[in-house]
């Protein structure tokens, strides 16, 4: 079941109705149920996977709250992280030391399930909120499994803090019409980022990508800043899509992503990226690490573990240990040269946070993360190759105009174009997204109707346009 499918409509108008039908201080279980439904569909053995998980940290969480030790809360943490360790990266280890050692142990049998990870780390901040915020922990099971399997967010985030989320599982608020309407707005802009943005996008990147020799520098180019722009657009997409299923159960859950693209520094860009994940590595990994509290140094290395161990979480493969850590270099390089381009600015008198230097700064981090975004993508004698070609040719191949038909004609380009358009004019938008949505609400219902309409129906035309595994599967259900 996913969200751009018949039988997800059918599935939430059942959960939406029940769920305000019942009284509130039951509406939990329609929660536990639904979440339930939702991801047995999948697969019945996911769903054990899932009730053992939760099983086990409920347990953990209470023997936490009544030992306060930091034993104990290790061993439910790992015993948590070892599931995920063990689907994950078993056939990684095995592959690298037949590798190394050279013998020829068999691959096992075993495929990840959907949305382990983020169910694994959405209970693991369960455990570190009952240790280290000193949470009670929650003793109606029912209620704890709830939230773990938070239909609107198990499969891709954004990832949960127990003690955002859980208070609203245990005292529901009531329907909200406005809130109601807010979320499938939000829903309807997630239909048409994955529909019109993302998966337009895609038909260059797979093109290009699938056979990127036969590409020049300009096409290996475009299609870099391409999936740039697709993994942004997609992954935002099933966030705002969630954040909408959410709102219309009067549920609120955090943004995941800022306006990333218009960072002035790496670092920032990781602040607004994923801002779910990235807390959840600040509280989890690099705060336990040290932090930045034992010297400049040990904080570098804090960093490089942190961006290390993130390449490894996205994918049991060389290249996505390379894009964490090339990302982290760039991180600990932009924190290194912080103070002396300070000074550079002042000594030269250009203030740094005009406009125009704000600009170029934004080109060059987007470019970087672009580049690494390469290794994301491909392997990484590919991404070396692709890489080269597409930072060493000549401006000019750029009015080259068979690049209008990139996405396969003139025409398709042009309509992929408007939609990033589109997309990029509202993201921007949105720094102020309460206030927009208020100056929304001030328009006359007719004129508001039929901008919701018309968001919707292009989502829907672009879902019925190309193939169905395209237009319903988003990149973070790999990870």
């Amino acid at each position: 079941m996913n969200f751009i499918s018949l039988q997800f409509l059918i599935f939430f108008i059942i959960v939406f109705c029940v769920y305000y039908i019942v009284p509130g201080k039951y509406r939990y279980a329609v929660i536990f149920l639904g979440s339930y439904v939702f991801y047995g569909a999948f697969s019945i053995k996911y769903l054990i996977i899932l009730a053992v998980t939760t099983a086990l940290t409920y347990i953990g969480g209470i023997l936490i709250e009544k030992k306060k030790t930091r034993g104990v809360y290790a061993i439910f943490l790992i015993l948590n992280l070892s599931v995920l360790i063990g689907y994950k990266y078993t056939n990684f280890a095995i592959s690298n030391i037949n590798k190394l050692v050279g013998t020829h142990i068999s691959a096992l049998n075993i495929l990840l399930p959907v949305g382990l990870s983020f169910y694994i780390f959405q209970s693991t901040t369960y455990l570190s909120d009952i240790y280290r915020k000193g949470m009670e922990a929650e003793k109606n099971i029912i209620r704890y499994a709830a939230f773990v399997a938070f239909f609107p967010t198990i499969l891709s985030g954004p990832i949960q803090k127990s003690r955002n989320l859980l208070p609203q599982l245990k005292e529901p608020r009531s329907f909200d019409a406005d809130r109601a309407i807010a979320g499938f707005i939000l829903f309807s802009w997630g239909l048409f980022e994955k529909t019109f943005v993302s998966n337009r996008l895609l038909v260059i990147i797979d093109r290009v990508y699938n056979d990127y020799r036969s590409y020049p520098g300009p096409y290996l180019l475009i299609a870099a800043i391409c999936f740039s722009l697709y993994i942004y657009a997609d992954f935002s997409s099933y966030s705002d899509m969630a954040r909408g299923i959410s709102k219309m159960l009067n549920i609120e859950i955090d943004r995941n992503f800022n306006n990333p693209y218009i960072s002035t520094s790496t670092g920032e860009f990781w602040n607004r990226w994923h801002s779910s994940l990235n807390e959840w590595f600040i509280e989890i990994v690099y705060i336990p690490l040290g932090g930045n509290r034992k010297g400049v140094l040990r904080k570098y290395l804090n960093v490089m573990i942190v961006f290390f161990i993130s390449g490894l979480w996205h994918g049991a493969a060389w290249n996505f240990i390379a894009w964490g850590v090339i990302n982290g270099i760039f991180v600990v390089i932009g924190q290194m040269l912080k103070k002396p381009k300070s000074a550079f600015y002042k000594k030269i008198k250009v203030d740094e946070t005009c406009a125009s230097v704000r600009f170029i700064r934004q080109v060059i981090v987007f470019m970087l993360i672009t580049v690494t975004w390469v290794f994301f993508r491909n392997g990484i004698h590919e991404s070396l190759y692709i890489i080269k070609h597409m930072l060493v040719f000549a401006p000019s191949r750029l009015l080259n105009p068979d690049l209008l038909n990139l996405s396969g004609d003139t025409a398709k380009t042009f309509i992929t174009m408007l939609g990033l358009g589109i997309f990029t004019a509202v993201q921007l938008a949105r720094k102020d997204e309460s206030g927009k949505y208020a100056l929304f609400k001030k328009q006359p219902v007719f004129l508001q109707t039929v901008l919701i309409a018309i968001v919707l129906c292009l989502g829907i035309y672009a879902s019925f346009s190309g193939s169905t595994e395209q237009n319903t599967q988003f990149l973070y259900f790999n990870f």
